[in-house]
């Protein structure tokens, strides 16, 4: 983005969050309204690949198309260093993304996404308007509760059905979803259902029909019959050929046919597209990683739950010479603080070693607190310790005392009247605290900056009542509470974050059609991790600046999650544990223990599980290099 331009942006009603794209005529970004909060597309348009004389076609098709599959143009701005077009956006991506991820979409799902474009491109034929240039990079998704709604963008090389003339749109668009007639200029509504028909064969084999270099793809399209997987339903197969005839007239007569005749083929095909589906999943690994064997080089018998471990690095930390090197860390359970220190061998030392580290720690600090603890965030000096009314700074000396010195004390720091929320900066600047008011779905805010002590808030404002307090990165706050419908089937339609800087200024405000059960912070700033109550098999990856949402399938409930710099481990009660890449692709499995309650990394090779069952449990360590994984660490 040129700085020209962002300067512009600066003096407008729009706060720019981050580049998304990359248009034919221009780049898009996401941008939040300054006083809503509301999020659009913001397209810049670039004069010299965009001339005034394309600009306004495109305007005029956008501003004559309102429906909820087309991607819709809100306003226009026109600034001293050129122009852009505010329009929906579209958070999921594009249909293209989502094909290309080494996943496979529930067959229902992906027809369902069909039959929205066909929606969309019906209404733009209603209005004589050609799209051209049907394809998956433009169809846009926005995330829903159930699965995605697709969005036709893009008209910028549009025609109206009833201009025959060649021009320089002539023989624009893409060879891999162009019907036979547009290879020599020439094109009608069926133009498009050609390109619908191509994506209803990839949407269904996983490829396309026809696949080479662009005179290659012209002489498939003009002469070559479509070879058809006897895996796809005969009705399928009959629409699919229909819309994929080579002469225009032989194809539906219109966009609402062809969607009838697709709905119709679905309903029939319904029980033979879901064989092998549950009614819950919208996508799966498309090659899984087969599981390995578990294999833990540390195990400790628990006779207390542990509920929450956490990996120390203190400010002085060294490393043992040679095969060792050790790892500490915290251990929540109860109202007990423990500093446990893990060593791990090299697969070689621990081959001679008589008696490897199978016993539980002779000697294990340990500093307790009044009431059970919720939440322990650390850091090089110590740790902050969370209990439901109260707020402790334990440090780091607690956990080393003297010799014949009396112990030291954990510093109480805030306790409130109430159960409350608190989310701390990972600087242990500043933390904020939600608590309830008394009244029924509010709370009150407040932003404490930990300078001087006594602390005081510098922001005390009411809200609506949170089930998270989130920090995103060391300079904001993010305030998630519930979106209801007391009219809809849930009560519960999505989320809503709030947004505010550490000195307690409203930035913005997200709502998400989406419920959500629990979002867990990354070590990428602004990343979250989200579970869906009404798709358990599947998380989302949750980017707030830009926003960008993605879903991946697991093919199991997630339960807890773990982050380290290659990736993540996700483990389900059951205890499978799966490893991800920071994009969201299967690295491997392990077939872990039963009923986890909690999960962390130690390093990038080693992993701690803490398990408990009816009346005992185990806290083991797992190196992952010991496991038969195809991970470069």
């Amino acid at each position: 983005m040129s700085y020209s331009f962002a300067k512009e942006l600066r003096r407008s009603k729009y706060r720019l969050l981050g580049l998304v794209g990359q248009g034919q005529f221009g780049r898009v970004y996401c941008a939040m309204h300054r006083k809503t909060g509301r999020l659009v597309a913001l397209k810049e348009l670039n004069r010299d690949r965009f001339s005034t004389h394309k600009f306004l076609r495109e305007l005029r098709f956008l501003l004559s198309l309102q429906h909820d599959n087309i991607v819709t143009c809100q306003a226009m701005e026109q600034t001293a260093t050129g122009r852009y077009l505010i329009m929906d956006y579209c958070e999921g991506g594009t249909l293209r993304s989502l094909l290309e991820e080494d996943v496979t979409l529930h067959p229902l799902q992906g027809l369902q996404l069909i039959t929205q474009i066909l929606a969309g491109l019906a209404h733009a034929h209603e209005h004589e308007i050609v799209h051209c240039d049907i394809k998956p990079e433009n169809i846009l998704l926005t995330v829903t509760a159930t699965g995605w709604t697709a969005k036709i963008s893009d008209f910028g090389i549009a025609r109206l059905s009833q201009e025959m003339e060649a021009d320089d749109f002539s023989n624009t668009g893409s060879p891999a979803y162009m019907a036979p007639e547009r290879f020599y200029g020439q094109y009608s509504i069926a133009s498009d259902l050609y390109a619908v028909g191509v994506l209803l064969f990839e949407m269904l084999v996983g490829q396309r029909p026809f696949s080479g270099l662009p005179t290659e793809l012209m002489s498939a399209h003009l002469n070559r019959a479509v070879q058809i997987p006897d895996t796809v339903p005969a009705d399928l197969q009959a629409v699919i050929r229909t819309a994929l005839q080579k002469l225009p007239a032989r194809r539906f007569r219109s966009a609402q046919a062809m969607k009838t005749a697709l709905e119709t083929a679905i309903a029939i095909g319904a029980a033979e597209l879901s064989q092998g589906w549950q009614a819950t999943e919208l996508l799966r690994a498309r090659n899984p990683a087969p599981g390995v064997p578990f294999q833990a080089d540390y195990q400790e018998l628990l006779d207390t739950p542990i509920p929450q471990l956490m990996r120390y690095q203190p400010h002085n930390a060294s490393t043992l010479p040679g095969d060792w090197q050790d790892h500490q860390f915290f251990r929540v359970y109860g109202n007990r603080i423990g500093l446990q220190t893990y060593v791990s061998l090299s697969a070689e030392l621990r081959a001679v070693l008589t008696s490897p580290l199978q016993e539980p720690p002779t000697t294990m600090p340990r500093v307790r607190l009044p009431e059970a603890i919720a939440q322990l965030v650390v850091q090089p000096r110590g740790c902050w310790a969370v209990t439901q009314q109260a707020v402790y700074w334990l440090d780091a000396a607690l956990f080393y005392p003297e010799p014949d010195t009396p112990p030291g004390q954990p510093q109480l720091l805030i306790e409130f009247e109430r159960q409350s929320q608190v989310a701390i900066a990972p600087t242990g600047t500043w933390l904020a605290t939600a608590q309830p008011t008394g009244t029924p779905a509010t709370s009150q805010l407040k932003i404490w900056p930990l300078r001087h002590f006594p602390y005081r808030p510098i922001l005390t404002q009411p809200i609506p009542a949170p089930f998270q307090l989130l920090i995103p990165d060391a300079r904001h706050l993010g305030v998630v509470s519930h979106l209801t419908d007391a009219s809809s089937q849930s009560s519960i339609t999505g989320v809503r974050i709030d947004l505010f800087s550490r000195r307690g200024t409203e930035v913005g405000c997200l709502k998400l059609p989406l419920p959500l059960r629990q979002l867990v912070p990354t070590l990428t700033p602004y990343r979250l991790l989200a579970t869906e109550p009404q798709s358990p098999q599947s998380f989302l990856f949750l980017d707030l600046k830009p926003l960008r949402i993605q879903r991946v399938g697991l093919g199991m409930t997630p339960h807890l999650f773990a982050t380290t710099s290659w990736g993540y481990a996700v483990i389900s009660q059951a205890g499978q544990i799966i490893l991800l890449d920071p994009y969201g692709q299967i690295m491997g499995e392990i077939d872990g223990p039963r009923q986890p309650t909690a999960i962390a990394f130690l390093s990038p090779q080693q992993l701690l599980i803490a398990t408990w069952e009816e009346t005992q449990g185990y806290l083991y360590g797992v190196n992952l290099q010991d496991l038969n994984l195809d991970i470069l660490f």
